[in-house]
């Protein structure tokens, strides 16, 4: 599962302790049982959802949670007034359509940016609560949701800081620790000739930068550092192919390292296996491009490392990456900089580096658990949704509570005042 989909399975299985939940998603059947059970804290329904409507789902649902890009908007617009709506934006898609755009967007680009705007401002002005990872994001959505109107002092009598308007639920962990399997470890030296594993823990996708983790693994060789860096089996299964999956394997063969020093695992690791790999690995690596994307993301997969106390170097500038770096769990380099990378990497892969690693990690993991999140979420339930704005006010929210007289006799004094050439 990528991130979206991790997120929406935990965040549910949290909830439906205290709640009976439906979560509907593509592939829904093919989440194995044994997870679902081990996850499910209560009444927790697995649908199958290809993108047509949800109508069925969503009969008698006192709330919808969703991360609002690719759900079908006919579906929000005809829920109920009285149904709760969370509008999970923890994944600023709109900024990694921009980074993939580049200099020279297609027609068909700019299109689908116009239309992922315009659909979220949408969603924004409908929704009863939104969802952030960090604190950079929570500075990124206010400013929307003051651009769409839903700063206004209704909103924020009884929600000074619009808390309950916009919450933090960051990405999490399990509580429970990964367990070590002899199968992944197989697999992981099987494809490495037996020489030590650097995972590409993340997706091949254009706002990444695998190109510098290659070309670091060039110069540590060429030191006589036998590390092996371990890219992902191909597409994820679903996705769109991006240029850079293949880009990254053209570096390799340049390099001479395609299959010699670089290479893919041979299948798509399923999500209940991934903390058995990661303690098979003897560091990992999440690099990224400079973009927005990059400095308003919350790289998930760095949290997966946390949470197997696997050494990780990442490029810095995202707010995980940060975090990594001021708690010791991880180190950073600057965008692009294959030197650094090859001396953070050359550090991290002695025992005495991932020792350290494994106590920072140890510690930080604590407060990043999916079970602190799910709280987070449940808390939010508990507490009464902010007033949305009226039917007759949503061009201009600001002037909801006031009487349609003073509104225009206000306006015409302000008018009468500028043209006496008072302020």
């Amino acid at each position: 599962m990528a991130g979206p989909a991790i997120r929406a399975f935990e965040l549910a299985s949290r909830l439906s302790a205290e709640h009976e939940v439906v979560l509907a998603c593509p592939n829904a059947s093919g989440i194995p049982p044994e997870l679902v059970k081990a996850r499910s804290r209560g009444r927790l329904t697995l649908v199958d959802h290809d993108g047509g409507s949800l109508q069925t789902a969503l009969e008698g649902a006192d709330v919808l949670v969703t991360q609002g890009f690719g759900f079908p908007a006919g579906d929000v617009r005809r829920l109920p007034e009285t149904t709760r709506l969370v509008l999970d934006l923890y994944d600023p898609v709109q900024l990694e359509l921009l980074a993939r755009a580049g200099e020279t967007p297609t027609t068909e680009q700019r299109l689908h940016l116009a239309r992922v705007r315009w659909r979220l401002l949408w969603m924004l002005g409908r929704a009863d609560h939104v969802l952030c990872a960090s604190e950079r994001q929570r500075a990124f959505w206010l400013g929307w949701l003051g651009a769409v109107g839903r700063l206004v002092p209704e909103t924020l009598i009884d929600d000074p800081s619009a808390q309950r308007l916009l919450a933090e639920v960051p990405f999490g962990v399990p509580s429970e620790p990964p367990t070590p399997s002899v199968d992944a470890a197989k697999l992981l030296l099987g494809a490495t000739g037996g020489e030590p594993p650097v995972l590409w823990w993340g997706g091949l996708w254009d706002w990444m930068d695998p190109l510098t983790a290659v070309r670091a693994i060039a110069r540590l060789r060429s030191e006589g550092n036998p590390a092996w860096l371990v890219l992902p089996a191909g597409n994820r299964p679903g996705a769109e192919p991006m240029p850079m999956s293949a880009r990254v394997e053209q570096e390799a063969r340049r390099l001479g390292l395609w299959l010699k020093g670089v290479t893919r695992l041979p299948q798509w690791i399923p999500y209940a296996q991934r903390g058995s790999l990661l303690l098979s690995a003897s560091a990992a690596v999440s690099c990224h491009l400079p973009s927005l994307e990059a400095e308003l993301s919350f790289r998930t997969r760095l949290l997966d490392c946390l949470w197997a106390g696997v050494p990780v170097v990442a490029t810095r500038g995202d707010e995980l990456s940060l975090r990594a770096e001021r708690d010791g769990w991880g180190r950073t380099v600057p965008p692009g900089d294959e030197v650094a990378l090859a001396n953070q990497l050359r550090v991290l892969l002695t025992p005495d580096g991932r020792a350290r690693v494994g106590l920072a990690a140890a510690k930080a993991q604590k407060a990043c658990t999916w079970d602190r999140s799910g709280q987070a979420l449940q808390r939010l339930l508990e507490q009464p949704a902010p007033k949305r704005s009226a039917g007759s006010f949503q061009l201009l929210p600001e002037l909801q509570g006031a009487g349609a007289t003073d509104v225009i006799r206000t306006a015409s004094m302000k008018v009468f005042r500028r043209l006496q050439g008072k302020k």
